[in-house]
């Protein structure tokens, strides 16, 4: 296991918080985290792409989810913009 900041008390008391968690509760952290996370790519290739528009902004976010070959095959139309 690697290297860690949060002391083994607070490991302990996020790990019996985790376990009286319900699945429901679970998939809904693991959605709102997903969600954070991509929010926080578009913001980067918001920064690194101004002139992208909305739509431009998605798409550059699903070549980076899908990889460029899939999305290629997807949607062709915006093969040429970068995430």
């Amino acid at each position: 296991m690697g290297v860690s900041d949060t002391s083994v008390s607070a490991a302990h008391v996020r790990s019996a918080v985790f376990r009286r968690m319900t699945v429901s509760e679970k998939a809904s952290m693991v959605e709102q985290m997903s969600e954070e996370a991509r929010e926080l790519a578009r913001c980067g290739i918001r920064s690194r792409h101004p002139e992208y528009n909305s739509t431009n902004v998605e798409h550059a976010l699903h070549r980076l989810l899908v990889g460029d070959s899939l999305a290629n095959k997807a949607w062709p139309e915006f093969a040429h913009l970068r995430p």
